[in-house]
This record gives structure tokens, C-alpha cells and sequence, in this order.
């Protein structure tokens, strides 16, 4: 554990996971008023970096401040460096920051802790990563921000932090679950996923936990109610994760005994940090390079057709159904990022969950593609322009979801649409995108038609 500063005053630690505290050599400090805190609140949450006046209005009054909104700001600020001490709240245009030493937030405490405890798990030291996930979760005193529930940036924060701290209970689980602890998570679990019902990540550790304590049919029927759940409540079907964890179950895959865990990229309960979402766009430009020279091959070789009209029709209609499953796969993340984005806008969801929803939506468009990547492709015209106009359309895809990633990380609450460069920017990619597709599907659909399969529209996927 990072010691606490010891500061003019003592030992200083400032809390958020919960109630919000300031303590110094282990007593608390009293606080001012609501407003006071909710000030602090706000300004811990960016710790040591500037707030503006015009946005510390915003987080404390919302679209309809005072006239006596700034002058009432200077009051606050004023009691609270009488509670913590002038030289801990910094006066900086455009506005505020508070200062805050290494180890004196519980906060940051907590993301240092989950990100050693993900590293340990991703190096397979299953147990120091389990020890670390649970000191991290030891620092939750209780629900963030409950008592500021009045104040706008409450209900967003709260939201963003609660993610975070599912997240951590997720990561611990997967530890546990590789240490082989599977029976004694299966009541936490349980627990879990009845609380959190749209969180796919429980779900598949809670269908694991019952499958390694030989409770198959329980696993199987658990995946039934998932996905029953996600088509009622989102209109969409399981991830490509948990389908295949239930394929691998009704094949008794004996890899799922193992106890070491893959490594995991950021999960659904935390949004993926801007700096990420090109990855995603490597992933794919390296997925697209390799379906290129996947076309490139057939083209040279013939495709290993036989030449003859029976085998040719074959090679078709396998092919034609891959792509029928590619199409179905990328109407199912169309559907996931429509529900996002119009969750956002009607405030079903936070910015921050919708961002995670496409965190998913994103890896699995870079499975489709990968998968792409070994397809068989006929050597005839029509089908390598349908091969090559399905990649040039999810990669399109790819980049209408990368502005609506930008466009939800750069928002502070939810609320309807509103004239952001990134969504402008979102819905011109889109456009872009169903040009791509319309393309596709004039050289895919008479290709369907011929094998009497279905046809698709470029609203579609």
C-alpha cells in the first residue's frame, strides 16, 4: 500500500468511495455544508488539474445557476481552506484544482491497485492479482456520492465509479475462478447477476463457476435466460464471447478446466480510456491486410475449385452462408451501438456505460474480421467484390463507432443530442458507411437471390 503524506496538518487522506471524508492522522474533518462538500467532491475528482469557474457551475447548479452562482463558488471555496488549509485549495484560471500527494486519495489507491492486480492476473499469478483486487475493493466505504444526489454531476460520477468497482469484483472473480474456487463464487455470482442483470462478464463466470462444479444443465440453462434477457431489454443477442463459451460447453471443451485465465483487455463496467479505441483500428487494418492476401491467394490459385459447376455451386453457398453469418453478426453490433447512443440521449444510460457497450461492439467487429481473415473465398468476380465490400464496410463501421467512442467520452452526463464536432463527425462516418454497404449488397444480394437466400438492405448491418 502507497503511506499517506504526512502534510502541515498530519497524515492526510481524502475519500470518495463512499461518503465523502477527509481524515488527518485517522480522524475526520469536519466538512462544511452540502455545497461545500459537493465542491470538494467535484474537485477530487480531478485531482491537481485546473476546474473551470463556468464548468464547477455547471457540476453544482446545473442549466439553471443563480445570478449569485460565482460569488457563492468563492464562498465555498473559502470554507473549505479553512477546513483543509489555504494551500490545499488553489486558486488558478480559470478556475480551481486541490491538491492532492501521491497516496492521500483513496481513489487513486484503488485504480493503482486494480491495475497491478490485472497486470499479476495477466501474467498468470493468479494469487497476488486475487490479494490485490481485494485490498482495492477493501477501500469502498459504501454507494459514491449518494449524498449529493441533488447536485448535477452526482448521478454521472456515482455511475462511472459504481462501474469501476464492478469491474474490480469481476477482475477478483476471474482470479478466484483460476485459483479453483468455482464452488464457493457460484452464491456470489448468483448474487451478482441478479443485481446486474445487463452485465454479460458475471454471467459467463457465473455459467464457468456451475459448469467446473459439474452442474452443466445449470450452465446451459443460465445461457438461455441471458440471452432471453438481452433480446427483451436491449434487442440484441450475447456477445461472440458467450456464445462461444456455451459452443464450447456443448462440446465439453476440456480447456475450460483449466485455471489460468487469458489475459483480458479493459472491461464492459469501465469505459475504455480515449487513448485505446485506435487499437481497435490496428486490430482491423491488420485483419484487412490479412483478408487481402487471403483474396490475393485465391485469385492466383483458383480458389481450389474443381472447375466443375456442382463443386463451384457448393464452394458458392458455403460461402454465400458465411457471409449470411457475418451480415447477421454486424446487424447485431448496429443494433447494440443504436441502443447506446439512444440510451444516452433518453438518459437510460450514462455516458460512460454506453461507452463501455461499445468497447464491445468494437471487439467484436475485430473478431468478424478475423474470422474474415480465414474465409475461403470463390475465385469469381462477384464474390471477391462481395469479400472486399464486407471488409470495406465493417472497416467503415469501425469508424463511425471510433466518433460516437469520442463523442461519449467527451460527455459529462447524458441528454439529447447536442452539436459536438465528434457527433457530426459520427453521424457523417455512418453516412460514409451506408454508402459502403449499399455497394455490398448491389453485388452480394443477386448472389443470395441465385442460391434463393436471403437479401439484405444497407440499413440492415
Amino acid at each position: 500500500m502507497t503511506p499517506l503524506v504526512r502534510s502541515s496538518f498530519g497524515l492526510v487522506e481524502f475519500r470518495v468511495l463512499g461518503p465523502v471524508e477527509v481524515l488527518v492522522d485517522g480522524r475526520p474533518v469536519p466538512l462544511p455544508a452540502a455545497k461545500p462538500r459537493a465542491l470538494l467532491a467535484t474537485l477530487l475528482l480531478s485531482s491537481n488539474r485546473v476546474v473551470s469557474v463556468a464548468r464547477l457551475i455547471d457540476d453544482l447548479w446545473g442549466d439553471e445557476p443563480p445570478e449569485t452562482a460565482t460569488k457563492a463558488l468563492q464562498g465555498y471555496v473559502s470554507q473549505l481552506r479553512k477546513s483543509l488549509g489555504a494551500d490545499r485549495l488553489v486558486t488558478q484560471p480559470p478556475g480551481y484544482s486541490v491538491r492532492v500527494e501521491e497516496g492521500e486519495l483513496d481513489l487513486d489507491r484503488f485504480e493503482r491497485l486494480v491495475r497491478e492486480g490485472r497486470e499479476l492476473l495477466g501474467a498468470g499469478d493468479s494469487k497476488a492479482a486475487a490479494k490485490r483486487f481485494a485490498e482495492a475493493l477493501e477501500l469502498w466505504r459504501g454507494p459514491p456520492f449518494t449524498e449529493f444526489r441533488a447536485e448535477p454531476f452526482a448521478r454521472d460520477a456515482g455511475a462511472r465509479l459504481e462501474d469501476a468497482r464492478l469491474a474490480a469484483i469481476e477482475e477478483r472473480i476471474e482470479a478466484d475462478l483460476a485459483l479453483g474456487r468455482h464452488a464457493r463464487l457460484v452464491p456470489e455470482l448468483e448474487d451478482l447477476v441478479a443485481r446486474e442483470p445487463l452485465r454479460e462478464r458475471p454471467r459467463a463466470q457465473l455459467m464457468l463457476a456451475l459448469y467446473r462444479s459439474g452442474r452443466q444443465a445449470d450452465a446451459l440453462e443460465l445461457y438461455r435466460r441471458t440471452r432471453e434477457t438481452l433480446s427483451d431489454e436491449l434487442g440484441i443477442e450475447p456477445s461472440l464471447e458467450l456464445q462461444e463459451l456455451e459452443r464450447r460447453m456443448l462440446q465439453h471443451d476440456p480447456t475450460l478446466e483449466r485455471a489460468r485465465p487469458a489475459p483480458r483487455p479493459a472491461e464492459d463496467g469501465a469505459p475504455v480510456p480515449l487513448a485505446r479505441r485506435p487499437q481497435f483500428l490496428v486490430f482491423a487494418a491488420l485483419a484487412l491486410a490479412a483478408i487481402a492476401a487471403v483474396i490475393a491467394a485465391v485469385a492466383l490459385t483458383g480458389g481450389g475449385s474443381s472447375g466443375k459447376n456442382t463443386s463451384g455451386t457448393a464452394e458458392l453457398r458455403s460461402f454465400v452462408d458465411k457471409l449470411e453469418g457475418f451480415l447477421v453478426q454486424s446487424q447485431e453490433g448496429r443494433q447494440a451501438v443504436a441502443a447506446a447512443v439512444g440510451g444516452t440521449f433518453s438518459c437510460k444510460l450514462t455516458p460512460q456505460t454506453a461507452l463501455a457497450r461499445l468497447d464491445r461492439v468494437q471487439r467484436n467487429r475485430q473478431s468478424l474480421l478475423q474470422q474474415a481473415a480465414a474465409l475461403s473465398v470463390p475465385n469469381t468476380e462477384d464474390a471477391l467484390n462481395a469479400s472486399d465490400l464486407l471488409q470495406k464496410s465493417v472497416h467503415a463501421s469501425f469508424a463511425a463507432d471510433g466518433h460516437y467512442s469520442d463523442w461519449l467520452a467527451g460527455r459529462k452526463r447524458c441528454g439529447p443530442p447536442d452539436r459536438s464536432p465528434d457527433l457530426k463527425a459520427a453521424r457523417a462516418a455512418d453516412v460514409t458507411a451506408t454508402k459502403t454497404k449499399q455497394a455490398f449488397v448491389r453485388v452480394f444480394d443477386p448472389l443470395a437471390r441465385r442460391l434463393h437466400q436471403r437479401v439484405w438492405s444497407a440499413g440492415e448491418f
